[in-house]
């Protein structure tokens, strides 16, 4: 059963993929109120969310999603993060330089208008004063401040430089905990973590009958009359405060 399941919904993900590249070729593009136009964001969430539901996640939200256009932050666990995320907020992303040359999730990356991102010394003030520039623009854009994933047990030191977009564009910061579970015990399977292969986390995925993910909102943080690391530090404590009120959860 388990080997039919993970066929199957392999089939509808090569046939969605597919799907994913037209989508990149065709999406439209919505003005902003200073007349600057950009990708327009819910075909991809769209897209992001019928993915999920063929890798069989279910995605339990608790608060309100914020309509505020601002900087999403979240706690960093797996790929998966990534289609939840923009699932829910439309929001778009950094990824590294290398993956916009990657076949279709690279033409994918660039028609969401991911920002990208190389090594160098002056390319985090590059990529915070692009940030900014969208924020203002009216488009969420979405980070991970760890900076790297964790197994969802812990919450890891927010590096706060990027923070300085959301505070040059006055715009707020939305804090987003993501806690994903199996068997009401934190889940093994998803963290993309060191020495974990993607391709192994995605046939297990597959090949069982469904993974769950909570979401935490809990309101917004305004940017203003705060500095890059405490406006860090409380995105970070909301994270974890949020992680910490879901009941029922074995940590073990």
């Amino acid at each position: 059963m388990m080997i039919f399941r993970a066929l199957w919904r392999f089939l509808l993900l090569l046939l969605h993929t597919l799907y994913g590249v037209w989508l990149s070729l065709t999406i439209h593009k919505r003005r902003a109120p200073d007349g600057v136009e950009f990708p327009d964001p819910r075909p991809v969430a769209r897209w992001s969310a019928r993915l999920l539901e063929i890798l069989g996640v279910e995605v339990t939200v608790h608060g309100e999603i914020p309509e505020d256009t601002g900087l999403v932050v979240a706690n960093h666990v797996s790929w998966l993060d990534i289609p939840v995320l923009n699932s829910l907020t439309g929001a778009a992303f950094l990824s590294k330089n290398s993956i916009r040359y990657w076949p279709v999730i690279g033409w994918f990356a660039v028609a969401s208008g991911t920002l990208f991102i190389r090594r160098g010394n002056h390319e985090a003030r590059r990529i915070s004063d692009a940030i900014a520039t969208r924020l203002r623009e009216g488009r969420r854009m979405a980070i991970f401040p760890e900076g790297t994933t964790s197994d969802g047990r812990e919450v890891r030191r927010f590096f706060p430089r990027l923070f300085g977009a959301a505070i040059d564009a006055g715009a707020p910061v939305i804090p987003m905990a993501l806690c994903y579970v199996a068997d009401g015990k934190r889940d093994s399977l998803v963290p993309y973590t060191r020495g974990r292969s993607f391709l192994r986390i995605l046939f297990g995925i597959l090949a069982r009958k469904r993974s769950e993910v909570h979401v935490c909102f809990s309101g917004v943080i305004p940017s203003t009359e705060r500095d890059r690391r405490s406006l860090a530090d409380e995105a970070r404590q909301a994270i974890m405060d949020n992680l910490q009120s879901l009941s029922g959860i074995d940590d073990t």
